[in-house]
């Protein structure tokens, strides 16, 4: 009964042992669950086909562009100054007295600067016969060119006027004394000093002995002015004869 007993116990000690070992047998021998792999998925692209968006037709509308009006101001040309060709001084061919210089003009510059002249009220215009006046006198006149290297305040010139004896025409008379005198100019300035007498003009009036002094500082004398004094022995002749003057 004894022995009984023990196998028994020895039969469930090894049944426990069986149990016991085939535990961790099982749980080696146990299939490994397989794991979720991400897969990538593999999309084909897809053809985008561009399609117009109905856009709404816009109302034309006329816009009126504004024209600039431009004013046109006429503005009359003005004239400009034409400066003066430097002088060479000392001028050739004049007569030096001092710093002064004197010349007599020929008769193409004369003519030159008569024609330059516009002043119409000037003395010199009765110094010819004026076709449209033909009865109104002409006197005999003559000109000098003066000019100086410093400032000339003023300018005297004077001449003594002959001309033919009336009763003899191969003699020469004195007809009497001429001074003019004229405001001046600056420095190396050249003038032109017109003489003009009340002698009619005719044939055989020369303009001789002519002086020019250049005056510097105030005068007594009246500026511009011209006068005439007549020599008491001259006779005028009864009918003179224009004819233009000899200077």
């Amino acid at each position: 009964m004894v022995e009984t007993v023990n196998l028994r116990r020895v039969a469930i000690a090894l049944i426990a042992i069986q149990c016991l070992a085939a535990s961790p047998s099982f749980a080696a021998s146990a299939k490994p669950t397989p794991k979720a792999s991400a897969t990538k998925k593999v999309t084909t692209p897809k053809k985008v086909i561009a399609t117009k968006k109905a856009v709404a037709p816009k109302k034309s509308t006329t816009v009126k562009k504004k024209v600039p009006v431009r004013k046109y101001v006429y503005h009359a040309p003005t004239k400009q100054a034409v400066p003066s060709p430097s002088v060479k001084w000392p001028p050739s061919g004049f007569k030096a007295v001092g710093s002064a210089f004197a010349r007599v003009p020929t008769g193409t510059e004369l003519v030159g600067i008569l024609s330059a002249m516009k002043d119409s009220s000037s003395p010199i215009n009765s110094c010819s016969i004026d076709p449209k006046k033909p009865n109104t006198p002409a006197f005999s006149c003559a000109a000098i060119l003066v000019g100086a290297t410093e400032k000339c305040t003023w300018w005297k010139v004077s001449s003594i006027i002959t001309g033919i004896d009336p009763s003899n025409a191969a003699n020469r008379v004195t007809i009497g004394d001429i001074t003019v005198l004229q405001p001046g100019a600056a420095g190396k300035t050249i003038q032109t000093i017109f003489l003009v007498s009340p002698i009619p003009l005719q044939t055989g009036v020369m303009f001789r002995g002519i002086q020019a002094t250049c005056g510097i500082g105030p005068t007594t004398d009246i500026v511009p002015s011209s006068t005439f004094v007549a020599d008491p022995s001259y006779t005028p002749p009864a009918s003179p004869t224009p004819s233009p003057t000899n200077s």
